[in-house]
């Protein structure tokens, strides 16, 4: 019998380090399907590229092991897709399912479709579920509302700081306003921890150098396939 699934929400305006923890989460997994707009996780992590629909089908068909799949694909159309698809690729084995920029293909009611069946349904046959959003607005309330995990960076405005401290229970302070800060929350436990990520030495992926979380002024490493409950090494 499988575990139940767990479900991260990484928030943040653009270029604030959101994805980060996304991206090093999924190197730590040998099973990933991928909705990757701008074809991050293709040319950052190595990811096999699906350009169309039918290629991510056969792809995905054929992917019964390990196996990092990047469907390339932008529109509503092809996110629902996307979610009948990495539903099925769970339940052959369990997988991380990366969703990227959640508002342009969702809406802020309650999660419908396809996708609504991922989060609601799908976690029963434990996946590991990520996705990313700039706004807490703007990403529908099943999600917002069913996280596990809650990865929270740099927020532009007022009112978006607002909004996410009101959602989570927390001081509005506390929310991240510079860039490459975060604050990490657990359903149940509320604030876990709050941080910033480094980089250090460049690798194959991480040209740039390799991003660290840092937590009360120590580096540390991501625990090997999970938001680890923040238990970082």
């Amino acid at each position: 019998m499988r575990n139940d699934g767990e479900l991260i929400l990484s928030i943040g305006v653009s270029r604030s380090g959101k994805s980060i923890l996304v991206k090093r989460i999924a190197e730590q997994f040998e099973r990933v399907i991928a909705f990757d707009p701008k074809g991050e996780y293709v040319h950052q992590l190595g990811f096999e590229p699906c350009l169309t629909p039918n290629e991510f089908v056969e792809k995905a068909r054929a992917t019964q092991g390990a196996g990092k799949l990047a469907f390339v694909a932008s529109d509503t159309k092809a996110f629902e897709l996307f979610c009948e698809v990495a539903f099925t690729f769970n339940r052959e084995a369990p997988a991380l399912i990366i969703a990227e920029e959640l508002a342009a293909v969702t809406g802020t009611a309650k999660a419908s479709g396809a996708w609504g069946k991922l989060i609601n349904q799908g976690l029963a046959f434990g996946p590991t579920i990520l996705g990313t959003v700039q706004r807490g607005q703007e990403v529908d309330k099943s999600i917002m509302n069913n996280a596990t995990y809650l990865h929270v960076c740099m927020h532009n405005t007022d009112d978006d700081a607002h909004y996410i401290a009101k959602k989570l229970g927390i001081d509005v302070d506390l929310v991240p306003r510079r860039p490459l800060e975060f604050i990490q929350w657990r359903s149940g436990q509320g604030l876990l921890c709050a941080g910033k990520s480094i980089y250090r030495a460049a690798s194959k992926h991480w040209q740039q150098g390799t991003p660290r979380f840092l937590i009360r002024n120590q580096p540390k490493k991501l625990n090997k396939t999970r938001f680890s409950s923040v238990k970082y090494h």
